[in-house]
């Protein structure tokens, strides 16, 4: 299906679409860029709530991106 963005960024979602997932005129939808494409889904986003969570804890106890980055690669080598 196309559909086109409007003014405001406004998209139409259709109809077919808006029945299969219950959605209505109110309905919460997550939206997130997911390499050159968009991702829209129902509801709040249970990652970006976990997400920020584990950001704001991490931040807590001084835990930076590198360090969580070092020891994935870290884990991810030895597991192979």
């Amino acid at each position: 299906m196309v559909t086109r963005m409007r003014e405001k960024g406004q998209v139409t979602i259709p109809m077919s679409i808006r029945k299969a997932l219950h959605l209505s005129k109110d309905s919460i939808l997550s939206v997130a860029k997911v390499g050159d494409g968009i991702f829209i889904a129902p509801g709040p986003s249970k990652f970006e709530t976990f997400a920020n969570k584990f950001a704001k804890e991490a931040d807590k106890k001084g835990i930076t991106l590198d360090e969580l980055l070092q020891d994935l690669r870290k884990i991810r080598k030895e597991k192979s």
